[in-house]
């Protein structure tokens, strides 16, 4: 460890925050951390991140104004009221500790690659209301930097909804970009000024110490030729992004997962009876039959909502009777059953209540922008408040009992924080106005957040090996909200009504592209929709921008009397293809009591057995430049080191010719000199030889996928 003497500048920095060393050089010696990516350099008299080079262009940008800020009830501490003590530096980590008169506060930047995480852990000698936490207010000067201040997620939300911002600035050859690791940020940007920063409004307690959401600065390379339409990211930014998130997410946990939803695959929604328990048990037998080995429990608790709903303080939640039949059914099949737990109200869409009657201190209290239930329009929405640590405490203990003993080697959340059933997690923030919780009244948004975050944490805790699925509320509020999950459900594949599995697969990899390049989601955390037109699902609204005519909206009204299935026919290979290239994630919806033909199971089985036996290759991605669109053949390069596979796609009615280069940039070979490439699928009709670099031509016939195998040979 290296320890920075500061000498004689123990005072206070008595600057005005943005303005610190205003257009200066930093302090001779200035301190550095510095990666093949990119090089760091910080005042040694205050801490500051000053430069930030970019060694993927040669490009240095010059920074001004990294300062903290704290907003809370009744007082505000800027940077200019802290005194930097000490400034330690340990391999790719810097310390800055400073102390104000009523807080330490410590800055840790933590550099990885080609980004630097910039965190804060403040501690007060009093208790405090904390508003806004401004972690850093950068300015950046350099190479004609031009700044795209880009919102995010964009699909099925209007303008103003999109809870994350990051903010690209890019020169003439590529650029930096940083954002708030936190949904709902209170970021904000002018020029070249970005002003990074939360709104926790949180009760903090003396001597408590409080870590900040993370800030982020990056680095990336333009690749020649590139552009963007109506303000989205460039290639080369969404891949450093998603290099990024990858990195901070960390990689896949499990192989290829063939999941069925049981709420829509005709299994029960309410308490069991024994009718209703033998038909799910043959639910069961026929995923087992289709190859599929995962199903998500088809009702929350098991459906035993009553016994949810009269819990008391020192009782603990196990399944009964009924249920343990049905797992140990599905154990027999084969089948792995996720845990379908709650966080605030034992059923958001059959007869649930808030839990604990006993305690009506941790009800949700409706604020104005609080929505109607969306059951019944008439009311609000009735649940607890997550964001009060008594009650967490509680429900975490009730969700982690049900996981006791391996009982569910995984676990789902769905709802929302008003304790509904989740359609307005995007529309408005969380409003309770209960002075008794751990947020201040008002704006709960980001304690509900984290509450749900550390509920995810916890589950990770008691279990490593536990498949975590998150649908609403998480779903709704981006990539930041994935920690410690394994897939994430998502409603933006429409089936295709009466239409075909040709669509079906184009609309899917589509939405899969534009989760991973403008979400920044990484692809094996995605959960591609199969077989939603089958049944029918909810009508919803969405906008699929730029997309609108890959990705039309196609979802049949449902009346929830059970219509009659439709079971789509015909290119089953293009449709599953399309869901395994695109994520080793998949969720299916099956007419589990009215069957499908026998071949359609075979076919079905067949490709997940092919993916089981790849699943590598798929926990891997890279996209070839063209999306599905008519009169273009499209793809995705799934490569380890010298060795793997390239699916193409046509879904035109004629003949196309798919082009890629044995590069690293082109499909990520990075192993070997000269490759053989074979068509394995449908049938080996072709095998070439070829060196790195070279382009291969490959003719794609109409309404057909193909796999070419890549193999180096020296």
């Amino acid at each position: 460890m290296t320890a920075v003497v500061l000498g004689g500048l123990w005072g206070a920095y008595a600057q005005p925050p943005g303005e610190s060393d205003s257009g200066q050089p930093a302090a001779a010696g200035g301190v550095t951390l510095q990666s093949d990516q990119m090089g760091l350099v910080f005042d040694r008299r205050t801490g500051a991140l000053c430069t930030l080079e970019n060694k993927l262009t040669g490009e240095t940008y010059r920074v001004v104004g990294d300062e903290f800020a704290i907003e809370a009830v009744g007082f505000r501490v800027g940077f200019a009221d802290a005194r930097l003590v000490r400034l330690v530096v340990e391999g790719s980590l810097l310390q800055a500790d400073y102390r104000t008169v009523d807080f330490t506060i410590q800055a840790r930047y933590t550099l990885r690659g080609h980004f630097v995480e910039k965190q804060l852990t403040l501690t007060a000698a009093r208790d405090y209301g904390l508003k806004t936490l401004i972690v850093s207010q950068p300015r950046f000067s350099g190479p004609e930097l031009t700044m795209l201040a880009y919102r995010y997620p964009k699909y099925g939300r209007q303008p103003g909804q999109e809870p994350c911002s990051t903010y690209f600035l890019r020169s003439p050859r590529g650029g930096l970009f940083t954002g708030t690791e936190v949904p709902f940020d209170a970021s904000s940007s002018n020029a070249t000024q970005v002003i990074l920063a939360y709104p926790p409004s949180l009760k903090i307690k003396a001597q408590e110490p409080f870590e900040s959401e993370p800030v982020y600065f990056g680095v990336y390379r333009k690749q020649p030729g590139e552009s963007a339409p109506n303000n989205l990211p460039l290639r080369s930014e969404s891949d450093a992004m998603v290099a990024m998130t990858s990195a901070i997410l960390g990689p896949p946990r499990f192989g290829l997962v063939p999941m069925a939803c049981g709420w829509p695959s005709q299994m029960e929604h309410k308490a069991y009876t024994e009718q209703s328990l033998e038909g799910d048990m043959r639910s069961l037998d026929f995923l087992a039959s289709c190859g599929i080995d995962w199903v998500t429990d088809s009702h929350p608790w098991g459906g035993e909502t009553q016994k949810m709903n009269g819990l008391g303080p020192n009782d603990t939640y196990g399944p009964g009777p009924m249920v343990k039949k049905f797992l140990q059914h599905a154990r027999k099949a084969g089948v792995k059953v996720l845990m379908w737990g709650s966080m605030n109200n034992t059923h958001p869409w059959e007869g649930g209540k808030p839990f604990r009657p006993d305690r009506p201190d941790w009800l949700f209290v409706p604020g104005p922008t609080t929505p109607r239930s969306c059951m019944n329009p008439n009311v609000y929405a009735e649940g607890n408040c997550i964001a009060d640590r008594d009650f967490f405490d509680w429900i975490e203990r009730i969700n982690l009992d049900g996981l006791t003993g391996k009982r569910y080697p995984g676990w789902a959340m769905d709802g929302d924080f008003f304790g509904g059933g989740g359609l307005y997690t995007t529309v408005v923030r969380v409003d309770c106005q209960s002075a008794n919780h751990d947020h201040l009244p008002g704006d709960s948004t980001y304690a509900c957040q984290r509450a749900l975050a550390q509920l995810f944490d916890r589950v990770r805790q008691q279990d490593p090996d536990t498949y975590i699925l998150t649908c609403r509320p998480a779903m709704d509020l981006g990539v930041w909200m994935m920690r410690n999950v394994d897939a994430c459900f998502t409603m933006v594949e429409t089936g295709t009504g009466s239409a075909s599995n040709l669509a079906a697969g184009d609309q899917i990899r589509a939405a899969s592209r534009a989760r991973v390049h403008d979400e920044f989601l990484p692809h094996y955390l995605d959960q591609p929709l199969l077989f939603p037109s089958w049944a029918g699902t909810e009508s919803v609204s969405f906008d699929a921008g730029q997309y609108s005519e890959i990705l039309p909206l196609a979802f049949p009204p449902w009346d929830g009397k059970g219509r009659p299935p439709v079971w789509p026919r015909g290119h089953l290979d293009y449709l599953l293809l399309s869901a395994m290239s695109s994520s080793p994630n998949q969720m299916y919806e099956m007419p589990t009591k009215t069957g499908i033909p026998d071949e359609d199971k075979a076919e079905i089985r067949q490709w997940l057995d092919w993916g089981r036996k790849h699943a590598e290759y798929l926990k891997v991605r890279k996209d070839l430049p063209d999306w599905p669109a008519p009169g273009k053949v499209d793809g995705s390069a799934h490569i380890v080191g010298g060795r793997g596979f390239v699916f193409l796609f046509n879904s035109n009615k004629t003949s196309l010719k798919a082009d890629f280069a044995l590069s690293e940039e082109s499909i990520d070979l990075t192993n070997g000199s000269a490759y053989r490439i074979s068509q394995c699928y449908p049938a080996a009709e072709r095998a070439v030889t070829a060196k790195y670099g070279a382009t291969i031509h490959w003719e794609v016939p109409a309404e057909t996928v193909l796999i070419l195998e890549i193999q180096s040979i020296r």
